[in-house]
Parts: structure tokens; C-alpha cells; sequence
């Protein structure tokens, strides 16, 4: 008789976990494809944005075109003093962090563009180095290229990456978006007939004042942070769409796991109808 009743209740039990599994998965997969996050790229959001601090450091980046924590004036840089040589090693990651794994189309190009001013002699014995720009897939430099700036104001570094089948899959666990900016300079020191040159180097981040049609005083700009909008630092990826992406990146499986625990609750429907048949048996008896 014992036997009996507790056949009821595993089966109820069963059906209690069944249905909160359904309701929880239901639940998140509502969550994930109702919630878009712009700083997150798709195939419509597909511009990375360059923001910082005012001494670049820290730099980030990501697919939204505006940072609350963005510099004021718009612009990152380091500035040496005399003759002494300014070095610049500046990673800027995306934050916050890729959260799903995107596909490029194999034979679009990549295009990052930089606006930069540049104060100081590379040429240096030693110590200087070219202005060096690498793409960055987490810590790894997918590829890297140097170009001889020289110096200058708005000095604008146009860079075309074609788009490689390894440079197709953008893995969310380790392939965070970023752009790496190494280069090293030295200023000019002064005498008593003429007054010295320090380094400089200066990043312009992607910001609301640096635009062909905003008027000044509608973003708070001034003459110091009001630049064309070529002075907005970006690099453009040609995403696929989801449907293309799956196809490329043959996620197949990808429904099996939109029901977290199915498998053990059917393994414990199972039992409790193993429970029931064994229960059955022993009234017969």
C-alpha cells in the first residue's frame, strides 16, 4: 500500500520539475531575444566605436556610438617634456565583453579608421618606432600593420583588412574585439634662439562633437572639441546576419540546448514510470 502512494507523488514530482524547466528555458530564451544591446554587434550595428579617458588610459571600444564615460574633449593623448621620448602602447578592448559569438563574410574587408596628431621624431636611434596598428582578437593580434604617419594634425590612418577565411568566426570566449596602437616619438629639445617641441600623441575618439552637421552649441562643443566627423575613430566589420552566421558557423545544435536539464527530467519521467509499472505489478500480486 505504501508502494502505492508514493508512485502518485513521483510522478507529480516529475511533472512539477518538467514544467518549471519548460517555464525557466521559455523564460530565458524570452529574455535573450527580446533584450537588444547596442553596444553588442550585429549585421545592422556593425561600427566599433573608439571612446577613453583623456590620457587614454584606459582606452575601450564598442558598437554603440555614444560612452557616458567618454573623455569631454573628445580625445586621448600623451605629451612628453624637452627631448624625451613619448611612448605609446594603447589597447583599446570592447567593454563590455563580446557576449555572442558573430561570423564576418569571407572577402568583405574590415576598414579601421584613425584620427590622429602626432608631435615627435620616430626616426630616433633606438628607442622610437613607426606607428604600429593591430587588430586584436582578445589578447592575440590577428594582423598587424605599420604605417609611417610622420607627424602632423588630423592625420588619418585608413586601414582595409580583407576578410580571410580564419578572420570569418569572432569566437565569444576569446575573440574580444580591440585595436592595439603602439608608437614611440621623441620631442625636440630647446636652446636660447629656438623653443623646443615636446612629444605628442593624440587619439580622437569616436564623439557627438566631431560631426559634418551637429552645430556646436547643440552638443556643448567649442572650438577645441568641435572636429569633422572623420575625426570619429572606428572600425566597420561586414557581419553576417544570424541566419547566414549559423550556416557558416554550422551551429546545428544549437536547439538541443535551448532546454537546459530536459535530459534529467526525462530520465526522472522515466523512473517515475519504471516506479508506476513496479508499483502495478506488486498489486497484482
Amino acid at each position: 500500500m505504501r508502494r502505492t502512494t508514493l508512485v502518485p507523488a513521483a510522478l507529480t514530482l516529475a511533472l512539477l520539475m518538467l514544467t518549471s524547466s519548460a517555464v525557466t528555458a521559455g523564460g530565458d530564451v524570452t529574455v535573450m531575444q527580446g533584450a537588444v544591446n547596442t553596444e553588442q554587434p550585429t549585421a545592422e550595428n556593425n561600427t566599433f566605436n573608439i571612446f577613453g579617458r583623456p590620457n587614454a588610459e584606459p582606452c575601450w571600444g564598442h558598437f554603440n556610438n555614444t560612452d557616458a564615460d567618454n573623455s569631454n574633449n573628445g580625445y586621448g593623448e600623451k605629451t612628453g617634456s624637452g627631448s624625451s621620448v613619448v611612448e605609446i602602447d594603447w589597447h583599446c578592448r570592447m567593454d563590455p565583453v563580446l557576449q555572442d559569438t558573430f561570423a564576418l563574410k569571407e572577402g568583405d574587408n574590415i576598414e579601421v579608421h584613425l584620427a590622429l596628431d602626432i608631435t615627435g621624431d620616430a626616426n630616433c636611434q633606438g628607442q622610437c618606432e613607426n606607428l604600429n596598428v593591430s587588430l586584436m582578437r582578445g589578447s592575440v593580434a590577428a594582423v598587424t600593420q605599420e604605417f609611417n604617419a610622420g607627424e602632423g594634425e588630423s592625420i588619418m590612418i585608413d586601414w582595409v583588412i580583407p576578410v580571410t577565411p580564419d578572420l570569418v568566426p569572432w569566437n565569444r570566449t576569446d575573440d574580444n574585439p580591440g585595436i592595439k596602437i603602439t608608437w614611440a616619438g621623441q620631442g625636440q629639445q630647446g636652446n636660447f634662439i629656438f623653443s623646443g617641441q615636446p612629444a605628442e600623441f593624440r587619439l580622437y575618439y569616436t564623439h557627438p562633437c566631431h560631426s559634418d552637421t551637429t552645430a556646436p552649441q547643440e552638443a556643448n562643443c567649442n572650438s577645441d572639441t568641435e572636429k569633422p566627423a572623420n575625426h570619429n575613430s572606428t572600425v566597420t566589420f561586414p557581419i553576417l546576419n544570424q541566419t547566414e552566421a549559423d550556416q557558416v558557423l554550422d551551429t546545428g545544435g544549437a536547439d538541443e540546448e535551448e532546454t537546459p536539464g530536459f535530459g534529467a527530467v526525462v530520465g526522472l519521467g522515466g523512473l517515475a514510470a519504471a516506479a508506476w509499472m513496479r508499483g502495478g505489478r506488486e498489486e497484482d500480486e
